[in-house]
């Protein structure tokens, strides 16, 4: 494939609206773009919910927010309104190039909507997307992990993808004190037992005794993290756990979760997106695995440990089980401590 933007890559768009583990994988591709030439201005599109999110990167220089869930009620004349103030925000400059890396079909209609002769995206992008693309990146394999899907796409700008991935992200300091007051003085691990599927979550008591398992073997205690809508989890987590744990669900945003997962010694979560965010940050991860294949989606490099039984039928990437057996259920609190044991030999901190 031609580098079609090697040499004028002064204005770049970037197409990634969500979720909250595909934003984090998109950190490295900015960065790399960003330091190949540091006088690129990056613009980044992305779903409202998930703008402080980018805001940790320091090589975006520009956000436009994507509404989906009020851009999505185009009956109300309000929000025929906002559709049009939306595209005359991203229709106000000409970019260099714009890179799709959502693949789906809204995504790669602000591709084509944007100004630029050059709409990048992958082949075998879905919904119909690849035919808004002008230049495409083709697959590079089975069973890859996302990270690296993602890096693939810096081909078309002329830059060699490399082992060493690094996501760049800052974190504002008023964060880290926030953080420093809200958890526990000494040494912690950090807890999620939260993920949007049902069938990816191990359950609250094991959580909970996990972190009293924490507490007793190694002497730390357990932070446990989740949005608004995970305080039931949370608190089943914390009725187990007791005095072992604090319970921080629903009490922090992005830049908050960051700080408490930089301050701590590790995390234990399922498959989700604190998983990723804690790999962007270099925080050491046991994940829990059962429906979802982590060697597409699991936590990227080698400063992590995954627990997972490979039942027969994994990956099956169903949200409820059609055999009415939960795959996670099995996986014992002692699996998880052996894997954490096995991931202090890496040096973690």
């Amino acid at each position: 494939m031609n580098n079609c933007c090697a040499d004028a890559k002064k204005n770049v768009l970037v197409v990634k609206l969500s979720s909250m583990g595909d934003v984090i994988h998109t950190f490295p591709v900015v960065r790399a773009i960003k330091k190949s030439d540091p006088d690129t201005q990056i613009v980044w599109v992305v779903s409202d919910i998930y703008k402080e999110l980018v805001e940790l990167s320091p090589y975006v220089d520009e956000v436009i927010i994507f509404r989906r869930k009020k851009l999505g009620k185009i009956w109300k004349q309000s929000v025929v309104s906002q559709i049009k103030d939306f595209i005359m925000e991203l229709r106000e400059r000409e970019y260099d190039a714009v890179l799709d890396l959502q693949g789906l079909l809204r995504s790669a209609l602000i591709t084509y909507t944007a100004r630029s002769k050059v709409k990048i995206g992958f082949s075998y992008a879905r919904e119909g997307a690849p035919v808004f693309y002008n230049t495409k990146v083709a697959p590079i394999g089975e069973n890859v992990h996302a990270i690296e899907r993602y890096m693939s796409a810096l081909s078309p700008f002329g830059i060699t993808a490399t082992s060493e991935v690094e996501y760049g992200l800052l974190i504002p300091d008023h964060d880290l004190e926030w953080a420093k007051t809200v958890t526990p003085a000494e040494p912690f691990i950090v807890i999620n037992p939260n993920s949007r599927w049902q069938t990816k979550r191990w359950p609250a008591e094991k959580f909970g005794a996990l972190a009293l398992a924490f507490l007793r073997r190694t002497g730390l205690r357990s932070v446990i993290i989740g949005a608004d809508d995970d305080k039931k989890r949370g608190a089943e987590v914390k009725a187990v756990a007791g005095s072992s744990a604090v319970d921080l669900t629903g009490s922090s945003g992005f830049a908050r979760l960051a700080a408490v997962l930089k301050l701590s010694r590790g995390l234990v979560t399922n498959d989700s997106g604190p998983m990723h965010l804690a790999v962007a940050l270099k925080t050491p991860v046991v994940a829990l695995f059962g429906p979802t294949n982590p060697a597409r989606t699991g936590p990227y490099g080698s400063l992590n440990r995954v627990v997972s039984l490979q039942e027969p039928c994994a990956p099956c990437y169903k949200r409820t089980c059609p055999q009415g057996r939960e795959c996670m259920e099995p996986i014992k609190v002692s699996d998880v401590m052996t894997a954490w044991d096995n991931l202090q030999t890496l040096g973690a901190r």
